[in-house]
């Protein structure tokens, strides 16, 4: 069986969709002005690390923590924020220091046990994982992130099967579309032997845009067992099916990466633009949502006097990422010359984002002498 070769570490509470980034803009631009004028504020600055996790950025949510934390030690709020943030970037053994500093303050929180159980898991601690997960549902029986978890631990170590159920079937009460949890029961009850369940929870999990090539393969499985040799061929046909087309597309994602590469590296080393640009726009189209390409794309034609080019791809980027600092800076450089009003909310919206970097606040202050000097009366 292939079944959760890793945990999975979905961190229920965190999980959003893509289409709020765009509110959530102006969410992280508010909350980083708060920050600047109340640094010392816990509440602001833990607003903004929340913030950045759900945009998926999980290093600045490190890197507003980190710090506060070592000068705030006794703050718990901060050292579990700090934890999961690690946990989001798989930083397994600093989530642990966290976490453990965090447990010290507050030895019966059960967040904070669930994300030092977290760390225990991604680091292929079973036995100490299982210990915490335990430990947290005794203070809180409805956590849906440790019945999940544990019941996938279990799953994965193919041991306490009935518990296993059990614990997937509560995390699913609690939160019925959680991602994930068909695989996970279809699996369970593969294990105990219910095959009506097994069937009825992987067909389920086909559906799904993870897991599905391993849903088959289990399901062909339960096929068997049941004496249905004709749906097992058809499962088996399916997750071949399903896993070339996964392996397509590692392919092409990594062909992609090392065409990105390729394009990067001609653009800092070399002056063959129009090899990095074509490098580059092979990547995109392998992977049209790629924001990194389409903002590297916008250098080349910056560099190459294509502005129309240059403002089109750096468009595009940001509308696939609208958090990135980098991404304000081209749009406002493209936008210099041709409309300075465009630029200066552009540079502005990059000096919110990521403030006291050195090449944003130059081309401010450009931009707003630019705008000056067209308001300057004729003499």
């Amino acid at each position: 069986m292939i079944l959760f070769a890793s945990l999975s570490l979905p961190l229920c509470a965190m999980q959003t969709q893509t289409s709020a980034l765009d509110s959530a803009v102006d969410s992280v631009e508010a909350a980083q002005s708060a920050l600047v004028v109340a640094p010392d504020s816990e509440s602001v600055r833990l607003s903004l690390a929340e913030l950045y996790l759900k945009a998926g950025r999980n290093g600045d949510a490190v890197a507003t923590l980190k710090d506060y934390a070592g000068a705030h030690s006794q703050s718990v709020k901060t050292l579990r924020l700090l934890a999961v943030a690690y946990v989001r970037k798989e930083d397994y053994p600093n989530a642990k220091n966290a976490a453990e500093q965090a447990l010290g303050l507050s030895p019966n929180d059960p967040p904070t046990i669930e994300v030092l159980a977290m760390a225990h898991a991604g680091m292929q601690d079973s036995d100490g994982a299982e210990r915490l997960f335990l430990q947290a549902l005794k203070l809180n029986p409805n956590s849906v992130e440790a019945n999940y978890q544990l019941g996938l631990l279990y799953v994965r170590d193919h041991k306490n099967v009935p518990d296993a159920t059990r614990l997937l079937e509560k995390a699913r009460t609690e939160q019925p579309n959680l991602r994930g949890i068909d695989l996970a029961l279809g699996s369970a009850y593969l294990e105990s032997g219910d095959l009506r369940q097994t069937v009825s929870f992987l067909q389920s999990a086909t559906k799904a845009d993870n897991g599905a090539a391993e849903a088959y393969y289990l399901l062909a499985s339960a096929w068997r067992q049941l004496n249905q040799p004709e749906k097992a061929e058809a499962a088996l046909a399916a997750f071949d099916k399903a896993k070339r087309a996964a392996a397509g597309r590692r392919a092409r994602d990594m062909q992609a990466q090392a065409d990105y590469q390729e394009g990067v590296n001609l653009l800092s080393n070399s002056d063959n633009l129009d090899a990095a640009y074509s490098a580059l726009l092979k990547a995109a189209a392998a992977l049209p949502d790629f924001d990194p390409a389409y903002y590297r794309m916008a250098q080349v034609s910056y560099l190459k006097g294509d502005l129309g080019g240059a403002l089109t791809s750096i468009r595009y980027a940001l509308s696939l990422n609208p958090l990135e600092p980098e991404y304000y800076f081209v749009l406002a450089r493209c936008l210099q010359d041709s409309d300075p009003p465009a630029a200066l909310q552009a540079i502005e919206s990059a000096v919110r984002l990521k403030p006291g970097v050195a090449d944003f606040e130059e081309l401010l202050q450009s931009v707003k002498q630019a705008k000056a000097t067209e308001r300057a009366p004729f003499r």
